[in-house]
């Protein structure tokens, strides 16, 4: 087992931190002498994962001329919230290990359950289900069948769950065929059949194994929907050519908000990776510089909303949800002072029996006119400005790009462990 394709990746994302503008900027105001240390964060990105920051660090040490030697080292037990650190002659310098002591060890306890963001997946099951109808026994979903629908006898194949049309009409010829028609209530059971079916929709994510080539993996698979989605993004923002975008807003919309709830879904899944395998983030330090100064530069119009996954993702779902779910004209909760004439024969009930605490309830004359009123809801009004929308795309790209580095780097670590 060799790192040195590791410490090579690590090596040139360093590298790219150091022409970072974020970086250069921070270095320009901070006085670095002959053997300072530069301590990098654990984490940049302002996030909700559950787990805890893993405390190591890659550390740029100054040389004799005080410039930054590209080959980092690795701190441990430090614990600080800036994006850099810098320890000068009088500060105590913290313990360090080489990159290559430190990427070893790491190496030897990655395990096996982190390759699965590059395992690939094999649509392969065939699930079978029963048509509750005389005339036909069994369906399958195969979904690499040739052919879209296949009726043989009393069984039919299909390849896809998600469309009825082309089993409708294959069921019509079939019937054609024998000059009827389908009979009573059998495009209904197979319509049932189907989404039986598409209930039980599973295929088999595989680890991969030295017996085989590294194939497209499951974080191959996201990034290409996910780039699709952004150039469909791009070109609905490109056709909005004044300040105000108006034309294509619902789609700018809907795309933000598939594209917030997803990818960052996905993004706290690498920052908690990164957190238990944090040889990880020293792979790709770069690239979460990146997308974390991309948020940081989103106009964020109110104090309380810092730049981080949380108020990102609610910024774009306040917006989405005004456009689209306020079709009444309300945009304030609406408060009616009751008349006592509403509250007749007002009977409260407690200390129902354990297990039966619905039955504890207040009840009285027209209550179920009041449950039916207090079912109306209004979503947030949120205005965001067309900035906003704009930069918006920075966001997006750099996702995409921490996402791709992210899936090469654990190719790297991969091939590296046999």
């Amino acid at each position: 087992m060799s790192t040195d394709d590791i410490i090579s990746e690590i090596e040139s994302s360093v590298s790219h931190l150091l022409r970072q503008p974020a970086f250069v900027k921070w270095l320009g105001k901070t006085e670095v002498d002959a053997g300072d240390y530069v301590v990098i964060n654990d984490s940049f990105v302002y996030r909700t994962a559950s787990t805890v920051k893993s405390q190591k660090h890659l550390v740029l040490r100054a040389d004799h001329n005080g410039v930054l030697e590209p080959r980092p080292l690795i701190a441990d037990d430090l614990r600080f919230n800036l994006d850099f650190k810098h320890f000068g002659k009088k500060a105590p310098k913290p313990p360090v290990s080489t990159l290559e002591e430190a990427a070893a060890e790491e190496v030897a306890g990655l395990g096996e359950l982190l390759f699965i963001l590059i395992g690939e997946i094999h649509d392969t099951t065939v699930l079978e289900e029963t048509v509750a109808h005389t005339d036909f026994d069994k369906m399958y979903w195969d979904p690499n069948a040739v052919e879209s629908v296949v009726i043989t006898h009393r069984i039919i194949k299909v390849r896809d769950v998600h469309d009825d049309a082309p089993l409708i009409e294959a069921i019509s010829r079939t019937y054609e065929d024998r000059a009827s028609q389908p009979p009573e209530g059998l495009l209904t059971a197979l319509g049932i059949a189907l989404d039986q079916l598409q209930d039980r929709a599973i295929a088999s994510l595989v680890l991969p194994t030295k017996a085989r080539e590294l194939g497209i993996g499951m974080t191959d698979s996201i990034l290409e929907v996910l780039i699709d989605q952004r150039e469909q993004y791009a070109s609905a923002l490109a056709s909005s050519s004044t300040e105000e975008i108006s034309e294509g807003i619902n789609e700018i919309l809907r795309i933000a908000y598939n594209f917030a709830s997803d990818a960052t879904t996905y993004l706290n899944l690498i920052v908690s990776i990164c957190d238990l395998k944090p040889i990880v983030l020293w792979g790709t330090i770069a690239e979460h510089i990146t997308l974390s100064e991309a948020f940081k530069v989103l106009p964020w119009s109110r104090s309380r909303n810092k730049p981080s996954m949380k108020n990102y993702t609610s910024t774009i779902s306040d917006a989405r949800n005004s456009a689209f779910h306020n079709l009444f004209p309300f945009r304030k909760s609406l408060q009616l002072m009751l008349p006592e004439s509403a509250l007749q024969n007002a009977e409260l009930r407690i200390f129902s029996e354990h297990g039966k605490r619905k039955d504890n309830r207040l009840s009285f004359q027209d209550k179920e006119l009041i449950d039916l009123l207090t079912e109306f809801t209004r979503a947030r009004e949120r205005r965001v400005p067309t900035r906003f929308w704009r930069q918006n795309l920075a966001v997006m790209d750099a996702t995409l790009t921490l996402f791709s580095a992210t899936n090469s780097f654990l190719k790297t670590l991969y091939a590296s462990t046999w």
